[in-house]
């Protein structure tokens, strides 16, 4: 059975601004795209993940792929695009309870809808996620050059990558995960063991060890 029916998922959505490569041109530009005779249901995720997790849970849908578009935790190359597999995989009971209590306190986080998601059941066996670095201060540089009437080429020089071409990238991507068209056969794996635990509970752990020693 082929793929039909496709959940695209913009964590960390922003409908405020153009430029932010998570918001409205990126959201407007996947729906208007031709996805033939496809399915395709692109969402708002700007929630936290058990505010996703129960309204997919209420609405149960089901779906034969999904595809999370979101930005990575950690920047190293702002405006670099990269896709994932998600694997499936147990957590402790006490790692989904960190993350579950990080997404309480308001943290919008790919890595946390991932593992709560899964955790919940609510993922089809095909999950892939496509990333895109970006400073944690991108949102407030946009914010802060578009107040100031910054030009297009300023606001590259600001954030170090044009946010127009990123958004182009990140539709192209998820678009060629959504309808398998991607060329490379092999994708990164991304699970539970692979990523960082909750900021909240590492920096406490931290700090905690500090202190004893």
């Amino acid at each position: 059975m082929g793929i039909n029916k496709i959940l695209i998922g913009i964590v960390g959505y922003s409908p405020v601004l153009d430029s932010y490569p998570l918001g409205p041109n990126l959201m407007n530009n996947l729906n208007e795209r031709d996805w033939a005779n496809m399915h395709v249901d692109v969402q708002n995720m700007t929630w936290s993940p058990i505010h996703v997790t129960q309204r997919l849970q209420e609405n149960k849908l089901e779906f034969d792929r999904v595809v999370l578009v979101g930005s990575k935790t950690i920047s190293t190359q702002p405006g670099k695009v990269e896709c994932y597999k998600w694997e499936s995989k147990e957590v402790d009971e006490i790692k989904i309870q960190e993350r579950i209590f990080e997404g309480v306190t308001g943290v919008v986080s790919l890595d946390n809808t991932l593992v709560i998601g899964d955790y919940f059941k609510i993922w089809p066996k095909e999950v892939f996620t496509v990333e895109v670095d970006l400073p944690g201060e991108a949102f407030g540089d946009i914010v802060i050059a578009e107040n100031q009437g910054k030009s297009k080429n300023d606001l590259v020089d600001i954030l170090k990558f044009d946010p127009e071409k990123v958004i182009n990238e990140i539709e192209l991507q998820t678009y060629l995960v959504s309808t398998c068209k991607f060329e490379q056969e092999y994708f990164p794996e991304k699970n539970p063991d692979t990523i960082l635990e909750p900021e909240i509970f590492s920096k406490h752990r931290f700090e905690t060890q500090n202190t004893i020693n």
